[in-house]
């Protein structure tokens, strides 16, 4: 058996190599040559399938990025309503375009390894480079991606913002400043605490809201033969403090007196509560307290004498 001259088969094996796509069969089924179809080829079909690529991308780009910004608002809206924050929308701003650039950059390397690909470049060692450097830094810094999404999710649901009381697991501090990474504390004594976001499990937050004003006061057993009039000299205390222009915008509903919080052999207990905010609390508690130990050593109701101040000199 003959077997054809090798330069005879090599334009067909050429043709097979090339390609070309439906636009390079049908040229060449109309007779023009192979050399000229992948040309035609090459100039129109491919800087087409190029331009469409990149308007896919535009397109994804730009629709992507307004429905973060509607998921991220609509997340908003909803912390908004639990933390009663009126700073929410500022954070939606701030995160909505954080997220659109990630977003776009996300969408714009897609679309470049895609063109890369439709004009013949090999990304297969450059694929497997990025693969094992990205699982090396992404094992390295699986710490830092998680402080860092877990900063995300505070910030979008605004569970604290600058300047509140919190107290993060077993530390209580004023909140300075919080980051993507970090939330800053400074305590009660100056000390300032560094808390990583990802480590975050249980926040208390007691500036948002309501508040309450709780004193429990320590009487004589004795005073349980009279326990109504002990009350009722409370509640008067109480309504005297609430009734100050201090407290008076904020301190809208009426003490609430609780009986025997702890009664012992020789003393009882009693609660005296009053609604408030929490920037009032503090100061209205030691009102509160101060009101009531008063009323009481008056009534020779208080453990102790009261000690009476000497008249002032005419």
């Amino acid at each position: 058996m003959t077997l054809p001259p090798l330069a005879a088969v090599r334009p067909l094996v050429g043709a097979v190599a090339q390609g070309g796509g439906w636009l390079y069969d049908l040229l060449t089924k109309f007779g023009v040559g192979h050399d000229t179809a992948q040309t035609v080829t090459d100039l129109i079909v491919r800087p087409l399938a190029v331009l469409l690529v990149i308007i896919v991308a535009l397109l994804v780009s730009r629709y992507g990025g307004r429905a973060i910004k509607r998921i991220l608002q609509r997340l908003a809206d909803q912390a908004s309503a639990r933390s009663d924050s009126h700073r929410a929308g500022a954070r939606v701003a701030t995160l909505s375009g954080l997220m659109a650039n990630i977003w776009r950059f996300f969408v714009f390397v897609i679309a470049v390894a895609v063109i890369l690909g439709m004009l013949g470049v090999n990304l297969t060692p450059l694929l497997a480079s990025a693969t094992i450097i990205g699982a090396t830094l992404g094992f390295g810094a699986q710490l830092i991606i998680r402080d860092y999404f877990s900063g995300f999710l505070l910030t979008v649901e605004d569970q604290y913002s600058v300047g509140d009381s919190v107290t993060v697991d077993t530390i209580t501090g004023v909140v300075e400043e919080v980051t993507m990474r970090i939330t800053r504390l400074r305590g009660a004594d100056g000390t300032v605490y560094f808390v990583p976001n990802g480590d975050i499990r249980l926040v208390a937050n007691t500036s948002r809201g309501w508040a309450q004003a709780v004193v429990d006061l320590t009487l004589p057993g004795t005073s349980a033969s009279d326990l109504d009039g002990v009350r009722q000299l409370i509640e008067e205390a109480a309504r005297r403090v609430a009734a100050r222009p201090a407290f008076a915008a904020h301190t809208t509903e009426p003490p609430e007196i609780v009986a025997f919080v702890q009664a012992g052999l020789a003393t009882i207990t009693l609660r005296v509560t009053l609604h408030t905010v929490h920037s009032q609390r503090d100061a209205l508690t030691a009102a509160l307290r101060e009101e009531a130990i008063t009323t009481l050593a008056k009534a020779q109701r208080w453990p102790g004498p009261l000690v009476a101040l000497p008249p002032s000199p005419a």
